[in-house]
């Protein structure tokens, strides 16, 4: 299996390895960024990218470097790890069939896991994996929200009752295992770049009208 590193810290790195070398059957390349990265990862075609986000997550403007970077989803699983003590969850959260969000502290265990067995975390098994986290009510709310858009504005666009927008931000901290809304805009600053129409690889909502405003939202955010 090949496997791609993407860490700015000499000494997390050096730590990845000590965890994965022994397994002989691991191809491993390390880059410090995703700048880096993307020079070498159509030449190397990894099946598995462990991926620091930290850095990213700092910053909420969309970049085509990040977008870029994502494409390589649809060949390999991503595992996107952020130096915080959340989401609060020991195992990686599959944000889609093949991106999954982690905190630091977990990635430990992953590292077991990918080397005691490596075959499971290639890409063709992803089969068993919903394909995405979010409902399209979910997502366009979730787009509202990190917008700033007050709840009642939120229903009167949705035509649905604020108590339900309200049922929707709790399911969606819930699904990312945050606690409010400045963890969740932290790693939303990351996922966001998973969903239609900033990805647009990702089947568009069934709805024209959430079609519609969600455009609406991405070209607010450009």
């Amino acid at each position: 299996m090949k496997l791609s590193i993407i860490e700015p810290c000499g000494f997390t790195r050096l730590g990845i390895f000590s965890y994965l070398i022994e397994n002989n059957k691991l191809d491993i390349i390390d880059t410090v960024n995703i700048s880096q990265a993307l020079t070498s990862l159509t030449e190397f075609q990894p099946d598995v990218i462990l991926v620091n986000m930290t850095q990213h997550c700092h910053n909420a403007e969309l970049s085509l470097e990040l977008k870029a970077f994502f494409e390589f989803r649809h060949s390999a699983r991503i595992y996107c790890y952020i130096d915080a003590n959340y989401p609060n969850c020991d195992e990686p959260i599959a944000i889609t069939r093949e991106v999954f969000v982690l905190n630091k502290q977990s990635l430990t265990q992953l590292l077991q896991e990918i080397a005691a067995d490596p075959e499971s975390f290639m890409p063709e098994n992803n089969f068993g994996i919903p394909r995405t986290l979010f409902s399209d009510q979910e997502i366009l709310v979730m787009g509202y929200w990190m917008s700033e858009m007050p709840n009642y504005r939120i229903a009167r666009k949705l035509n649905i009752s604020s108590r339900t927008v309200y049922v929707h931000k709790r399911h969606l901290a819930q699904k990312i295992k945050v606690r409010n809304r400045l963890e969740f805009c932290f790693i939303y600053n990351l996922i966001k770049y998973l969903f239609w129409p900033i990805d647009d690889v990702s089947a568009p909502p069934i709805s024209r009208q959430i079609k519609d405003d969600l455009l609406m939202i991405y070209k607010a955010h450009s």
